[in-house]
């Protein structure tokens, strides 16, 4: 391993203290997990991981590894504690350890290196093993970037290659190629405190297998780190949320693409205003874009809404191109009925996914179908999200957020 990180000085200085990695592992962390302002608890588990580069450091340790008053705290730690388990008749063997890891790790600075050679050259060993403690913590801990694993693509296709907490891209495209950038973690924890059991198993119970694709997500590696390192109940209804969406999406997906769904899309336009004679669908100057309607916590039925507006929208737009109405029906007096609708379910404080599944409702029990047409339904009510004002502006718009094609297209 050519990387100096906290896992290679815990290795080093295990042979310095004569102690186990998790003895050891805590002196080192210590120096500034225990300063009133970091206040981070250091576990067997935390450093078990951080040595078999499973974890990160913690971003508060990081963040104090760079705060001056942090950094006098951990000095004094330094001199109270590490200098103290040393063994002195090794201590040239571990300095020398610790300048020859960061020596080969073209990431540290010639200058670094120098300024840590200097230190050992002096005896100075109080600043020598403080320096050495503080960068360790303030790197990343992670092995460098690997192939993407096939499986991975299917968890990360899953969340459409953003995070589905914060909306990050989980992908750079760097010279002309993609560079994935993630984690994947498992929804109920491993390891998982025995003071959070009974939360989390009161929302829902480990699977079986903890290893099994259903359990796993694809989250950017801050969201994964702070699940990782404070794991709340909260937090895991959140991602069971996000994997019963997705599991949803796919099935309706199925179904559309083992359904005859145009001629069932033809049934409901035809009991809504029947098809006659030719007429021109009129453009409407107060039409948004999806993603500025649906709020970004609603990024599944946001996708859900894209696609079927990317699929459908040309083939719904020439059936009502052929529409003059029925009784003096104009696609207009369709467009207030489905706006009414609307405006009653927001006021009576329906969430956005709550209103689409309402109106599809509606939309079926209104025009006398049954489920075998639930999935045109939920089509047209798309359509009508991008053309109706069924949903307002959130004034949350973001033009690199996670609703755009990875192409830079945008539906």
């Amino acid at each position: 391993m050519n990387e100096y990180n906290i896992s290679q000085l815990i290795t080093i200085m295990m042979d310095a203290f004569a102690d186990t990695q998790v003895n050891t592992g805590r002196i080192l962390l210590k120096t500034v997990a225990s300063h009133p302002n970091v206040n981070v608890d250091v576990d067997d588990k935390m450093i078990s991981r951080l040595v078999k580069r499973e974890r990160d450091v913690h971003k508060e340790l990081k963040k104090g590894a760079g705060n001056k008053d942090v950094i006098m705290y951990a000095r004094n730690k330094v001199n109270e504690t590490v200098l103290n388990e040393i063994n002195p008749v090794r201590i040239d063997d571990i300095c020398s350890n610790i300048l020859q890891a960061m020596s080969k790790d073209k990431k540290v600075s010639d200058a670094f290196c120098d300024k840590m050679q200097n230190l050992y050259a002096e005896n100075n060993l109080l600043d020598f093993f403080t320096k050495a403690i503080l960068y360790a913590l303030s790197v990343t801990n992670l092995p460098p970037e690997e192939t993407v694993q096939a499986s991975d693509f299917i968890l990360l296709k899953e969340v459409n290659y953003y995070c589905p907490i914060d909306r990050t891209k989980l992908w750079m495209k760097t010279k002309g190629n993609y560079k994935y950038i993630y984690r994947v973690v498992k929804i109920y924890p491993e390891d998982l405190d025995e003071t959070l059991v009974a939360d989390f198993n009161a929302i829902q119970q480990p699977p079986r297998n903890l290893d099994m694709d259903d359990n796993k997500i694809c989250l950017c590696r801050d969201c994964a780190e702070d699940y990782l390192n404070e794991p709340t109940s909260d937090m895991y209804s959140q991602l069971l949320k996000c994997k019963e969406n997705i599991a949803r999406d796919q099935k309706r997906y199925q179904i559309a693409a083992d359904t005859d769904i145009e001629e069932e899309i033809v049934d409901i336009i035809e009991a809504i205003v029947g098809i006659e004679e030719k007429t021109d669908l009129q453009p409407f100057t107060d039409a948004l874009e999806i993603k500025d309607k649906i709020l970004p916590e609603n990024y599944t039925l946001c996708i859900a809404i894209t696609d079927d507006v990317v699929r459908y929208y040309p083939f719904i737009e020439k059936q009502f191109s052929l529409l003059e109405g029925v009784e003096g029906s104009t696609f207009n007096i369709i467009r207030s009925e489905v706006t009414l609708c609307y405006e009653k379910y927001e006021r009576a404080g329906l969430s956005q996914n709550e209103i689409f599944n309402a109106l599809t409702e509606w939309l079926l029990k209104t025009k006398g179908f049954n489920d075998k047409h639930r999935m045109a339904a939920a089509v047209m009510v798309s359509f009508f999200v991008q053309n109706c004002a069924v949903f307002k502006k959130h004034g949350l718009i973001n033009t690199n957020n996670r609703y755009d094609d990875m192409e830079g297209k945008d539906a």
